[in-house]
């Protein structure tokens, strides 16, 4: 930043998460002086209050970084939060959100960003899917074709993305909830989704559950696949549901087709995506800190069943706000072209 300023180079700031989650690292000093962190080992569920527009909604660990006591003993989390505030210094702020969504938080960056350009969700903006030779994983189409022959709104999409790891242990009880649960699924495991095991024990268990998910009779209930085409999944007519991790890419995907969804958060912004899913915007339903059998099995039943008609309006009015903001005179269009007559009139020094 420092450089680009002594350039005269203009510098805009994009966030790849959300608004909200953006705003918890300007809260984050206010939060010392206070007193509410660092916290307690063990406290990572404290309440923090004093944040606007998420009173009593944010917890220790929706926080950036890791604020308890015994973390921050061995390191110091406030270099991040210090090089995101020095990006106050930009020209503005690119957000992939709208309004509706973060309305609270786009304003409370509104007062601390020169501008504010919210843009989302960018991947509708674009009205088709951006394939690069960089991705991650190459995507399995396959599933596509058996995605056509099942019922609307019928099989249940799981993935946590492509960071995420599981151990042996919670793949097992995921499995068996998802089997257990009676429905159609569509699971993503990528070939590197198991955390690495360092034990003889460990090793084998690993084995062992790999080889369960693979002798289990399936009777076309269910396919699994190492990376699946997600924005063309989600809209699929067969898909009633999305076991995810909840990353905000994902979540906006979600959104913007009206998918309800159960979230099992793990790290950065999740945590916090996952409570304004199931608390505020209502369109989800939170696995907490469980991942046991019973608890993925009466997750999925809750959202495949659509037992919760104003969860089901919820989604589909919020998709509809998101359709409306990326149309040619929605606001999210309108900020992306403002973005660009703002850039052209830039001139280096």
């Amino acid at each position: 930043m420092d450089v680009a300023q002594e350039l005269g180079i203009p510098v805009f700031c994009f966030s790849t998460f959300s608004a909200r989650f953006l705003f918890l690292y300007f809260s984050i000093p206010k939060l010392l002086e206070d007193g509410q962190i660092p916290y307690p080992e063990g406290n990572s569920n404290q309440a923090l209050h004093g944040i606007p527009g998420g009173e009593g909604l944010f917890r220790c660990k929706d926080l950036p970084g890791y604020w308890s006591v015994e973390a921050v003993a061995n390191y110091n989390p406030m270099n991040f939060v210090n090089q995101t505030l020095a990006t106050t210094k930009s020209h503005g702020l690119i957000l992939n959100t709208f309004d509706e969504l973060e309305a609270p938080f786009i304003t409370n960056l509104s007062k601390i960003y020169k501008k504010v350009y919210t843009i989302g969700p960018i991947h509708s903006l674009l009205k088709k899917s951006v394939q690069t030779q960089y991705e991650f994983w190459k995507e399995d189409h396959s599933c596509l074709a058996w995605l056509d022959s099942q019922p609307p709104r019928s099989v249940m999409f799981v993935s946590f993305g492509s960071i995420v790891k599981l151990k042996s242990s919670q793949l097992k009880e995921f499995w068996n909830g998802l089997v257990n649960s009676g429905k159609a699924f569509l699971l993503v495991l990528r070939s590197d989704a198991l955390t690495e095991e360092t034990g003889e024990e460990d090793e084998k268990q690993k084995e062992l559950v790999i080889k369960e998910i693979m002798e289990t009779k399936d009777e076309g209930r269910w396919v699994i696949v190492n990376w699946a085409p997600q924005e063309k999944v989600l809209r699929h007519e067969a898909i009633g549901g999305f076991l995810t991790h909840s990353g905000w890419n994902s979540t906006l995907e979600s959104v913007a087709v009206g998918v309800p969804m159960v979230c099992w958060p793990q790290i950065g912004d999740q945590p916090s995506n996952a409570t304004w899913l199931s608390k505020v915007w209502k369109i989800g339903v939170e696995m907490e800190d469980s991942h046991d059998r019973c608890t993925v099995e009466s997750r999925v039943r809750s959202i495949m069943e659509h037992e919760d008609k104003k969860m089901e309006n919820a989604i589909v009015e919020l998709a509809k706000r998101a359709d409306d903001r990326v149309s040619k005179e929605g606001t999210s269009c309108r900020n992306l072209q403002r973005l660009i007559e703002d850039i052209k009139g830039f001139k280096l020094n």
